[in-house]
C-alpha cells in the first residue's frame, strides 16, 4: 500500500486486505475442519466398522470452497497467476493500459460466472436437490461458487475504480517504477 494515494484509495485497500485476511482465517478453520472431519471418519470407519455418512461429500465441498475463495484472496493480494512474458517489454504506458483492460477482462469473465452460477444454484434450490449420502441441500454448495465469484468480481471493481485514480491493488512493478523514475 503506498502512502502517495489519495486517503480514499488507502481506505479501500486497507478494506480488502483486511477482508482479505478475514476470509484466509476462516479458509483456514475450514481447512482444519475438513482434515478434523477426516480424521474423525478415519477413526469410525477402522475403530467402529461405521463411516460418518456425508463426511466425504462434506469435505469435497469445504475443498471447492477453500479454492473459489482463496482465489478471492489472491485477487486482493495480486498473488494469482498472470502470463506477462511479453508484458515486461512494453513501454509503461502500454503495460498500465493492458492491465487495466486484464482488470476489465476479469471483471467481465467473474460477473459472468456469478451470474451463471447464481442462478443454476437457484434451480437447484427449485427442484429441492440434496446430496446422496449426507443429503446437504446442493444449493448451498453451488451458491458458494457464486458467493466466491461475486466477491472477485467486488475485488475487481475495486482494482479499477483504483487504477482510474493512479494506483491498483497490486504494487508497482519494479521496472515500472525505476522507468517512472528515469522519466
Amino acid at each position: 500500500m503506498s502512502s502517495t494515494q489519495p486517503g480514499g484509495a488507502r481506505r479501500i485497500l486497507r478494506g480488502l486486505e483486511r477482508a482479505a485476511t478475514s476470509l484466509e482465517r476462516a479458509l483456514a478453520s475450514a481447512l482444519l475442519a475438513a482434515v478434523a472431519i477426516n480424521v474423525a471418519n478415519v477413526v469410525a470407519r477402522y475403530v467402529f466398522g461405521r463411516s460418518i455418512t456425508g463426511a466425504d461429500e462434506l469435505q469435497v465441498y469445504l475443498m471447492a470452497a477453500l479454492a473459489f475463495f482463496g482465489s478471492a484472496v489472491a485477487a486482493v493480494r495480486g498473488q494469482h497467476l498472470r502470463m506477462d512474458v511479453l508484458n515486461r517489454y512494453f513501454p509503461v504506458e502500454l503495460r498500465r493500459f493492458l492491465s487495466t483492460l486484464e482488470a476489465l477482462a476479469a471483471v467481465a469473465l467473474c460477473g459472468f460466472v456469478c451470474f451463471i452460477s447464481s442462478e443454476y444454484a437457484w434451480r437447484i434450490h427449485q427442484i429441492g436437490s440434496v446430496s446422496e449420502n449426507g443429503h446437504i441441500p446442493m444449493w448451498i454448495p453451488h451458491s458458494l461458487v457464486a458467493v466466491a465469484f461475486a466477491a472477485m468480481v467486488i475485488v475487481g471493481l475495486c482494482d479499477v475504480a483504483l487504477r482510474a485514480a493512479g494506483g491498483g491493488l497490486r504494487q508497482p512493478d519494479p521496472v515500472d517504477a525505476a522507468e517512472e523514475a528515469l522519466s
